[in-house]
């Protein structure tokens, strides 16, 4: 079901969209928003993307980076995007407005680096489905950040962790409205229980879970490594993120200065892209250095588990997206 957003704009958010509008011709200040941490990669990636920008636009557009969700929750931020209350947002797309967003976080729905870089490039598949259904919600997507393959992060010891059949026995954080996910980690043998980013850290402190799904290497480094016992790397999904500047701010800037900013955008892609399995591969050992006991899989089991996400749960999350999305996913894999 989708959620209509323009009848959560308020007096206040249209006033903000004036605002800018009217001062876009002059010497600009954005605000964007991440949930990153200052000592991540991702962090230093919106930091460049501000600085390209600026070096683009000749100094008429300046953009203040707020990291580890000082603006608020992702999808809070999102949300505030679609109004233009903030300007732009680095992060994940939340499919609380439109189901079919599920799609962007769909379970092993890439298999690795190169058929992501694939499928999330400007002309890739997803890219292009993500970028037509958050245009509708006001938001304008200019390029992606890949930030790492997906994992769990786990306070206890899996039993079972290289096994998709067995029963796990413990509790596994999705994220809110992470229905594709929660069936999936279900499938896995855990029970699953529903928590915000910014208070998964106090779930894992508290016992309130176990582990948590929706992250990567680099996450898990900078959140939770004082407290993770095991890391598996599922390769369950992409952890793609969008550079993402409300729609009505990017169609109203000149036709030189919305180049300035989608060339920043494309260039800081094309820097991240090749080093992000290195990055993943760095971030295990990091966790390895710690004393985390990192778990990977090889080509059988891999396999084994995405096989078990594809004929058992693809099924059962297939309404998530809608028939004709779940259609062209499989085409697009040769299923």
């Amino acid at each position: 079901m989708t959620i209509t957003l323009k009848s959560m704009l308020t007096a206040a958010s249209i006033v903000s969209l004036v605002t800018i509008a009217a001062t876009s011709a002059h010497a600009a200040e954005w605000r964007l928003s991440t949930s990153y941490q200052s000592d991540s990669e991702a962090h230093e990636g919106s930091l460049r993307f501000a600085e390209l920008v600026k070096e683009k636009s000749d100094g008429r557009i300046e953009i203040q980076v707020f990291p580890a969700n000082q603006l608020g929750d992702w999808t809070e931020v999102y949300e505030q995007v679609t109004s233009g209350a903030v300007q732009m947002t680095m992060g994940a797309v939340p499919s609380t407005f439109d189901a079919r967003l599920a799609i962007d976080s769909f379970p092993y729905a890439v298999a690795d680096y190169e058929e992501a870089a694939k499928a999330y490039a400007p002309g890739g598949y997803m890219y292009d489905i993500v970028s037509s259904i958050v245009a509708d919600q006001g938001v304008q997507v200019l390029s992606t950040w890949a930030l790492g393959m997906g994992g769990g992060a786990f306070t206890k010891e899996l039993p079972e962790p290289t096994n998709p059949d067995a029963q796990q026995g413990l509790k596994v954080r999705v994220w809110p409205g992470g229905v594709t996910h929660r069936a999936l980690m279900e499938d896995f043998g855990f029970t699953v229980t529903m928590i915000p980013w910014d208070e998964v850290y106090t779930a894992l402190q508290t016992g309130v879970a176990d582990g948590v799904i929706g992250g990567n290497p680099e996450l898990t480094v900078t959140h939770f490594m004082d407290i993770t016992k095991m890391y598996v790397q599922y390769n369950d999904h992409f952890e793609n993120h969008y550079i993402m500047i409300n729609k009505e701010l990017f169609d109203g800037l000149s036709e030189e200065d919305k180049s300035a900013v989608q060339e920043a955008a494309v260039e800081v892609m094309n820097e991240r892209f090749p080093v992000a399995e290195a990055s993943d591969e760095a971030y295990m050992q990091q966790l390895r250095d710690a004393g985390v006991k990192v778990v990977t899989f090889d080509e059988d089991t891999m396999q084994a588990f995405a096989s078990a996400a594809r004929q058992d749960v693809w099924p059962k999350i297939k309404d998530e997206i809608g028939e004709e999305l779940y259609a062209r996913l499989k085409a697009e894999l040769g299923m």
